[in-house]
């Protein structure tokens, strides 16, 4: 696995030096535990349109059309094979002019806490919010509101998620390591 020891700066303009290596791989691993991971390999257009935050794991086979500022909140995960595509080209063949026209994009912002599943993929301007899931496979193209589950192609709202995490859910807050347990325990319910 590589890792790339980043806060939520660009990939390429990180300028903070790295700490001196630690004594043993768990105490090296600790010195970047916040830090976002990628796994290689991963294909970017220009590759400093991009933004990472922190704790966010972008998994192998990543494309990054960086047109755009795409931006990954904070513990975010990202599948396998997942393209981000923040450029476009104008649909008027006398415009688009094959390699000498122009580049168009919108920025991709996608909030913290979301999991998207393999093969998904963002189109140009799409702002997903936090918390949501995207099921593997789908083709997002449309704005997924906060704290849903969308899937397919082209991704359809599937459901809302109950959450303490969402400040309008009606859900008890309780504290993270009970959540999670109380998550554990309902997806297993759920099956999936």
């Amino acid at each position: 696995m590589i890792f790339l020891p980043l806060k939520p700066l660009s990939i390429t303009k990180d300028s903070r030096p790295l700490p001196p290596q630690a004594t043993t791989i768990a105490e090296d691993d600790e010195l970047f535990a916040d830090d976002p991971w990628i796994v290689a390999p991963v294909r970017a257009d220009y590759g400093f349109n991009i933004k990472l935050g922190v704790g966010a794991f972008v998994n192998f086979n990543a494309t990054f059309v960086d047109t755009c500022v795409v931006s990954i909140g904070a513990r975010t995960l990202c599948g396998p094979n997942c393209s981000f595509y923040s450029g476009t080209h104008p649909l008027d063949p006398a415009l688009r002019m094959g390699i000498t026209g122009p580049e168009l994009g919108k920025p991709i912002t996608i909030g913290e806490d979301c999991w998207l599943g393999g093969n998904v993929i963002i189109l140009p301007g799409i702002i997903i919010g936090r918390g949501c899931s995207i099921g593997a496979g789908s083709v997002v193209t449309k704005d997924i509101p906060a704290f849903h589950v969308a899937a397919g192609n082209p991704a359809r709202i599937i459901r809302r998620i109950e959450t303490a995490m969402d400040p309008s859910c009606s859900t008890k807050a309780v504290p993270a390591n009970e959540a999670v347990k109380e998550g554990t325990k309902k997806v297993l319910a759920q099956g999936i």
